[in-house]
């Protein structure tokens, strides 16, 4: 049995991107459609301000809209970027989803696919096993992360997480199951990647723990 150091967060494992680091960037990659919506309808200006913590009052005509949107949803450069003040924030959404389904691409001897968020996602969702493979995998889950946070910022998506008290993980019986917003799932282990309950698992459990407590307390 081979034991590598994942490429991404450095843990022993039998892989060498582990079960935690890939999911991670599985679930990032299937939020960028959505995201991308919620990114082109905040483009508008907030009253009163830029929407990006600046101040609106300017010397030249303000831009249409908010600052750190529109770089997002613009063009990337054609050059390096050399003057602050020509880019603000992360690279734009789709220069970066393009500039990794293209390597993707050229590397698996496959047609490019359309300059679209869902084709471009799919692509790379498809060969993530792939990706994980590659040692610059590190660098992908690191630009794509950055990417979901600073959308998640902007649009004021960022999942919220509550601890659900009184009922333990199945597999490693701590109080830490925990539900996010919004998510997939009605119950993860904060501490078990392997442990995410759906609606009827998780009412399952409750009742089932909720049993065990009363036959306990009865004998």
């Amino acid at each position: 049995m081979n034991i590598y150091e994942c490429f991404v967060c450095g843990d022993p494992q039998e892989s060498k991107t582990c079960d935690r680091c890939r999911n991670g960037i599985r679930g990032d990659l299937l939020q960028l459609p959505e995201l991308y919506v919620h990114l082109t309808m905040s483009r508008q200006r907030v009253q009163g301000g830029g929407g990006d913590g600046r101040s609106s009052t300017r010397l030249h005509a303000p831009l249409p809209g908010r600052d750190d949107v529109l770089n997002l949803l613009g063009p990337a450069s054609r050059q390096p970027v050399t003057d602050a003040r020509d880019q603000v924030g992360a690279v734009p959404f789709l220069a970066l989803l393009e500039s990794w389904s293209q390597a993707v691409s050229e590397e698996r001897a496959l047609d490019h696919v359309k300059r679209n968020v869902t084709a471009m996602t799919a692509r790379l969702t498809a060969h993530l096993g792939w990706i994980c493979e590659q040692p610059w995998v590190s660098d992908f889950q690191e630009e794509i992360r950055e990417l979901v946070r600073a959308v998640q910022r902007i649009t004021m998506t960022q999942p919220r997480r509550e601890l659900l008290r009184g009922v333990t993980c199945p597999s490693c019986g701590s109080l830490t199951l925990v539900r996010h917003f919004p998510g997939d799932w009605a119950a993860e282990c904060a501490l078990c990647p392997a442990v995410k309950l759906d609606q009827r698992d998780y009412e399952d459990l409750v009742k089932a723990q909720a049993r065990d407590a009363h036959d306990g307390v009865k004998s």
